[in-house]
């Protein structure tokens, strides 16, 4: 055998030692297979945290979108601001009763919307007359009274049942004029002249008034 030969001999075992080794080829295979786990991993983390980040992107409410879909709860209300309690009505402050009487007139305050009627003077149910320049009440039942309208609730029922300073007669009306009442049907009430006219042929009178059943 020559030394080429034996050289050629030599090289042929060493590669056929390598091609066959399987402890190599195992260990190649391990590095190979851990290398490509890791790449995996990377790019899995790396698309997780793209998800997560455009997730919370897209789930937090645009710049005052909040404040505008929200009630607003720090204006007070008007009550709390100046801390005075609203006023109610009572009965005693309601609107009253209006009812115009021409020359030759009556009206029957009892019945429900009270209008004026013709008549002679205050006869019957007819509780005010109004002649032209004087007003007459159904048996003598106006009194004076001096106060408020405010105050004729309680205190015009108080002077009724009290039959003082009743008006003796008929009265020259003028604007601003005011009585308590006592109706044919015996219930309390208030008068006030708001608007009057003197003439025996044209002349007429606007009462406003209240009952206090």
């Amino acid at each position: 055998m020559t030394k080429n030969d034996h050289v050629e001999s030599e090289t042929d075992r060493n590669k056929n030692v390598k091609s066959s080794d399987p402890t190599v080829t195992a260990a190649l295979v391990t590095r190979r297979g851990a290398i490509l786990v890791a790449v995996i991993t990377a790019v899995i983390g790396l698309v997780s945290a793209v998800v997560v980040a455009l997730i919370n992107t897209s789930a937090q409410p645009a710049k005052g979108a909040d404040n505008r879909s929200l009630p607003s709860t720090s204006a007070p209300s008007s009550q709390a601001t100046t801390g005075v309690p609203q006023q109610q009505s009572t009965p005693g402050d309601t609107v009253p009763e209006q009812v115009k009487l021409d020359a030759g007139t009556g009206v029957d305050l009892d019945a429900p919307g009270a209008g004026p009627v013709s008549a002679s003077g205050p006869n019957g149910d007819v509780d005010l007359y109004y002649d032209g320049g004087n007003l007459t009440s159904n048996r003598k039942g106006l009194f004076y009274y001096y106060g408020t309208e405010q105050e004729a609730k309680a205190q015009c029922p108080k002077i009724v049942s009290e039959g003082k300073g009743t008006v003796p007669g008929p009265q020259v009306i003028f604007a601003g004029g005011q009585q308590c009442l006592r109706t044919s049907k015996g219930t309390a009430g208030w008068i006030s002249v708001n608007d009057v006219k003197i003439d025996d042929n044209s002349g007429y009178m606007v009462l406003n008034y209240k009952l206090f059943r």
